[in-house]
């Protein structure tokens, strides 16, 4: 993505603040800094009067930037930002920078000076509101891990929205017959959207894994070995657990897919002498390398696993286990399925045979580990047919413990909510949810409600912390 960042300055304040030019300029880099190295980042020279800001949007108008980040490295003057962003269409972010997270007890006005950039982001807000220049402003520290994190999380959902238009979702096998929640039309996404859906029938994976070359079968076995403690499974189980995973990782590349929908159940899956187990294992390692991969043909679930992971870094296909809840506590699991991105520090995962399903063949090799233990996201994405908006990402906020149960034999977590568990389940079911989830690292919430706002989608909140009634 073409990040542009322009900085304000005006010299109105060196007689007040000696060597506040240079300051300045470390600020900047702060700013660049915070950016990261993910995107393509261009850094305008200041702009200090009308004539440079005029220059300067000339050139943002000409040069196919994607987003532009504005800097106010003073309290400057709203004259220049409003000359700055006339004609200018695409995502736009006023980029406040906080001082300190203290009032000093102690403080001289040159000092307020020398830190005036909030203030002069006001004026600069105000500006662009009067001329009804659409925009989001993070006042935040830019040296600090929470505000690089909102600068990233916000380029991150203007990435989303980039990649949308374009994005390819695959559907390898059929949905899993009778789950009509978990339904994607193809057309009308696309009708909407613009996103691809490209289905590749369970004969594509069952070639695949007959074509697998021995020489690779060993490279995966070997990479696997080195990563996961090994469990015991039988010659077929493990055989075909690799050519299922070498397959699933081929045609994902081979079809440039974004993320993908399997099915290991039914006629060509469990129920398949060509598969006959869990393809757990493929699931996991395409997801891990950024490609998201959610189980039963759920294409709704592969698309939040996708806009989870970009928001999140990572992704964890989630079934939300209702039948258990304690007072503050949601238990997250599934069928095997994980994202070693998202792994707990110091764990060694275990491949060992699924706990869930059997097929013909056995139950094929699954991932049981821990997630990381920090703040996370349960996301939710459905069509709304009905509603005012045609999609909808329903979503809460919480936070993964400690503890987890190994005994389930899957990945899985303890999502602890700030307020009460059971009510905030009442609401997240009244709100209708695809009995699939993803959850990713981070408390996302502002980030999805912009991403819908960005696209025209709805985004419904379930608050955490509400101790008020059930519905």
């Amino acid at each position: 993505m073409q990040v542009a960042l322009i900085p304000l300055y005006v010299d109105y304040y060196e007689g007040v603040v000696p060597g506040i030019e240079a300051m300045k300029s470390v600020l900047l880099n702060k700013a660049r800094a915070a950016i990261g190295e993910r995107h393509s980042v261009t850094v305008f020279d200041r702009i200090s009067d009308v004539k440079s800001a005029r220059y300067a949007r000339q050139r943002l108008l000409q040069s196919g930037f994607d987003c532009l980040i504005v800097l106010p490295l003073v309290a400057t003057f709203s004259q220049l930002s409003d000359e700055l962003v006339q004609g200018w269409n695409k995502p736009l972010l006023l980029l406040s920078a906080l001082a300190g997270s203290r009032i000093p007890s102690s403080i001289t006005m040159p000092e307020v000076v020398a830190e005036s950039q909030g203030f002069g982001s006001q004026a600069v807000a105000n500006g662009w509101m009067r001329q009804g220049i659409r925009f989001q402003a993070l006042h935040v520290g830019l040296d600090s891990h929470e505000g690089v994190a909102a600068v990233r999380r916000w380029l991150a959902v203007q990435e989303a929205v980039l990649r949308l238009p374009n994005l390819r979702l695959g559907l390898i096998g059929e949905v899993f017959e009778g789950m009509t929640d978990i339904g994607l039309p193809a057309d009308e996404f696309h009708r909407q959207v613009g996103a691809t859906v490209v289905h590749i029938p369970m004969s594509e994976v069952h070639r695949a894994m007959e074509a697998a070359a021995a020489c690779k079968l060993r490279e995966l076995e070997a990479d696997l070995r080195r990563q996961f403690l090994w469990g015991a499974f039988s010659a077929v189980e493990k055989d075909l657990s690799l050519r299922a995973a070498l397959a699933i990782l081929n045609l994902v590349q081979e079809a440039k897919l974004d993320c993908a929908a399997f099915n290991s159940h039914g006629a060509g899956g469990l129920q398949s002498p060509k598969l006959g187990l869990m393809a757990a294992l493929g699931v996991t390692l395409a997801t891990t390398r950024g490609m998201p991969v959610s189980e039963v043909g759920d294409l709704c679930t592969a698309f939040a696993l996708w806009l989870g992971r970009q928001l999140g870094g990572a992704c964890y296909y989630t079934e939300l286990d209702s039948a258990y809840m304690s007072e503050k506590v949601w238990l997250l699991l599934n069928s095997g399925e994980y994202d070693l991105n998202w792994l707990r520090p110091g764990v060694k995962p275990r491949l060992i045979r699924n706990t869930n399903f059997a097929g013909v063949n056995g139950r094929g090799a699954s991932v049981c580990a821990p997630l990381r233990e920090g703040p996370a996201t349960v996301l939710n994405f459905t069509p709304t047919p009905c509603g005012p908006r045609p999609f909808r990402v329903q979503f809460c906020e919480g936070r993964i413990l400690r503890r987890w149960c190994s005994k389930l034999g899957v990945g899985n977590a303890y999502f602890e909510l700030s307020g009460n568990a059971h009510r905030a389940y009442h609401r997240w079911l009244n709100g209708g949810p695809v009995h699939h989830s993803a959850t990713s690292p981070g408390h996302l919430g502002s980030a999805i409600s912009l991403f819908c706002e960005s696209v025209g989608w709805t985004a419904l909140e379930i608050p955490a912390n509400t101790d008020s009634g059930a519905g």
